[in-house]
C-alpha cells in the first residue's frame, strides 16, 4: 500500500472527526476530565457504586464522586433530596464524623443536616451563648451579654455531632416530606427535654471550631470538589490543570508564554493520565488507554491547549485526530503488508501447482479419426 494513499486517507478521516468534534455539544475540558475519571472509577470491578452505563451518563459529577466514595446511598440521596444532597456532600463529605454517621444511619441524615443549616437551632445557640458567657466570666472575671454567632455550616456540623451521639433517636424527630425534613414538634419537645437534662452536643466548642474551616453552603464549584474526597487522585490532577491554566491567560509573548504553555500541556497530560489511573490501569499505559477508549477526550485536551496559545480549539483537535489517524494507518500497514505478501505468495504457489498438475493440451491432428474417402473419390 503506497504511502500517499495512507496519508490521504488519514487526512480525510482527521477532517471528518474534527468536524464531528466541533459540531457536537461539548463541556469545558476540566468538566470532561472530571466526569470521565469518575465514570471510569465507578465502572471498575471493585467499585462501591455499581451503576449502569446509562445511569453513569445521566448522573451529575458530584453524584459519581459521592457514590464512588460512599456507596449507592448517595445515588439514592441525590434522587430523593436533590440540591440538598449535593450541598451536604460538598460541604461535609470530607468530615470523618459525617462519614461515620452516613455509613451507619444512611441517606436519611442528609435532609436533617440540611434542615439545621437552613433553620439553625435555638438549642445550639443557647448552649453556645451560655458557654461563651461562662468562659468570659471565668477568664475575664466579668459577665458578658449577647448571643453567640454560629454560621449555617457550623449548625450543620453540630447536627452531625448530635446524630453521631443519638443516632436513630434524633432521626425520629423528623418527617421527610417531598425530600425536605420537617420537625415533629411533640416528639422534639419530649426528646429535647430529656436531652437538655442529660446533656447536649459533646465538645461544642471543638465542633464549632472545626466548622470554621468548612466550605460555605452555597459553594458548589471546583473549590467544593477540592474539599471533598475524590477517589483515584482525580482532584489533584484537576487542581494541577487549573494551576497550569491560570497564568496562561495573563501571559505575554516569548519565553514566558512558552513556559506557561508547557505548564498547561503538562497539566493536561496529568489529567488525562489520571483518567486512565482511575480505570485501574498502570500509569505507563494510562495515556494510550485514554487515546483508545476516549479519543474525543484527547482531542479536547489538544483543543484546550490550542486555546491557551490563542488559536482556535479545532486546530488542536485536528492535530490530535490527524496524529491518531496516522498512527492507526501505520499500524494497519504493518499488519496488512505482511498479510498481503502472504496472500500473493500463496496465490502464486497455488497457480503453479495447478499448472503442473493439469494434463497437456491434446494434439487435434493426431487425435482426429482417420478419414476414409468414399467410393469413387480420390484422396489428396
Amino acid at each position: 500500500m503506497r504511502m500517499r494513499y495512507l496519508l490521504a486517507a488519514s487526512l480525510v478521516m482527521a477532517i471528518l472527526l474534527t468536524l464531528m468534534w466541533e459540531w457536537r455539544e461539548r463541556l469545558p475540558f476540566e468538566d470532561e476530565v472530571m466526569r470521565a475519571a469518575l465514570a471510569e472509577e465507578v465502572q471498575r470491578d471493585d467499585t462501591r457504586c455499581p451503576l449502569s452505563s446509562t445511569a453513569v451518563e445521566r448522573a451529575p459529577p458530584w453524584v459519581l464522586a459521592a457514590c464512588a466514595a460512599g456507596g449507592l446511598g448517595w445515588h439514592e440521596a441525590a434522587a430523593k433530596y436533590g440540591d440538598d444532597a449535593a450541598k451536604v456532600f460538598l460541604v461535609y463529605g470530607k468530615d470523618a464524623d459525617f462519614l461515620e454517621v452516613f455509613g451507619r444511619l444512611g441517606h436519611p441524615v442528609v435532609p436533617v443536616i440540611a434542615y439545621f443549616v437552613k433553620n439553625g437551632s435555638s438549642q445550639y445557640l443557647l448552649q453556645e451563648t451560655i458557654g461563651q458567657g461562662l468562659s468570659r466570666l471565668w477568664n475575664d472575671q466579668q459577665v458578658g451579654f449577647g448571643l453567640a454567632e454560629i454560621s449555617p455550616e457550623q449548625y450543620g456540623l453540630l447536627a452531625i455531632q448530635e446524630l453521631k451521639d443519638r443516632g436513630h433517636e434524633m432521626l425520629s424527630e423528623f418527617e421527610i416530606v417531598d425530600g425536605t425534613a420537617v420537625r415533629k414538634q411533640f416528639t422534639r419537645t419530649l426528646l429535647g427535654a430529656k436531652n437538655l437534662v442529660l446533656g447536649g452536643v459533646s465538645d461544642l466548642e471543638g465542633v464549632i471550631a472545626r466548622g470554621e474551616r468548612l466550605p460555605t453552603w452555597g459553594e458548589m464549584g471546583w473549590a467544593a470538589f477540592d474539599a471533598v474526597i475524590v477517589v483515584g487522585g482525580i482532584g489533584a490532577a484537576a487542581k494541577a490543570l487549573r494551576i497550569a491554566r491560570a497564568p496562561v491567560a495573563a501571559a505575554g509573548r516569548g519565553t514566558a508564554r512558552m513556559a506557561n504553555l508547557r505548564a498547561a500541556g503538562k497539566g493536561a497530560f496529568q489529567s488525562l493520565s489520571a483518567v486512565g489511573t482511575a480505570a485501574g490501569v498502570t500509569a505507563v499505559v494510562a495515556l494510550p488507554y485514554v487515546a483508545i477508549t476516549r479519543p474525543h477526550l484527547l482531542a479536547s485536551a489538544a483543543g484546550w491547549i490550542a486555546e491557551q496559545a490563542g488559536l482556535p480549539a479545532w486546530v488542536g483537535a485536528f492535530a490530535a485526530y490527524l496524529l491518531l489517524c496516522l498512527v492507526l494507518a501505520f499500524l494497519l500497514r504493518m499488519v496488512l503488508a505482511p498479510l498481503a505478501w502472504m496472500l500473493r505468495t500463496l496465490s502464486t504457489i497455488i497457480g503453479r501447482l495447478a499448472s503442473v498438475s493439469a494434463p497437456s493440451a491434446p494434439n487435434r491432428a493426431s487425435n482426429a479419426p482417420n478419414y476414409v474417402p468414399a467410393f469413387g473419390e480420390t484422396s489428396v
